[in-house]
């Protein structure tokens, strides 16, 4: 099966889950942002040539306009001191996730929706996200966020965390 014969046969079942349309009906620009996003997801990384490590050594030190929620947490059958959650963030303009390090909890970061600068130590340069990109935030990961434009962005964050 081709990669549009199966994102069509996803689409089309997400579009018929009742527990789907309850939270962003479909025809409603914010499912239209959410599906396209993930249709798109990709990795962004630094720009060639602009890697090194310890480039950066912080950024902000204090968070600000930012909700989180978690949506689904599981446990690791494998580890039960560990689990994978699942949790949305909500980033204000103007808003900024501080400096943080991923030693103990890895996984990636979606942009759903919006547009946030990352400010990583392993990149010379701040790395522009848009919806539809995608971080690793792996154990050699630190970094912070800002959200610099005047539109809220929403990001889904899957990570295995330890369990609480």
């Amino acid at each position: 099966m081709t990669r549009f014969a199966l994102v069509t046969s996803a689409m089309l079942a997400l579009a018929g889950c009742s527990t789907v349309q309850s939270v962003v009906p479909m025809g409603e620009a914010g499912a239209d942002t959410a599906l396209l996003a993930i249709e798109n997801a990709r990795v962004r990384t630094c720009p060639p040539g602009r890697a090194l490590e310890n480039a950066r050594i912080g950024s902000d030190n204090e968070s600000r306009g930012v909700t989180s929620a978690d949506i689904g947490i599981v446990p690791l059958a494998s580890d039960p001191t560990r689990a994978v959650r699942l949790r949305r963030l909500t980033i204000a303009p103007g808003g900024v996730i501080a400096w943080h390090a991923h030693d103990r909890v890895q996984g990636m970061a979606l942009i759903v929706s919006g547009r946030l600068t990352e400010f990583r130590n392993t990149c010379l340069d701040p790395i522009r996200y848009v919806a539809g990109d995608v971080a690793i935030e792996d154990a050699n990961t630190q970094h912070g966020w800002r959200n610099e434009s005047d539109e809220e962005a929403v990001v889904l964050v899957a990570h295995v965390a330890p369990r609480q």
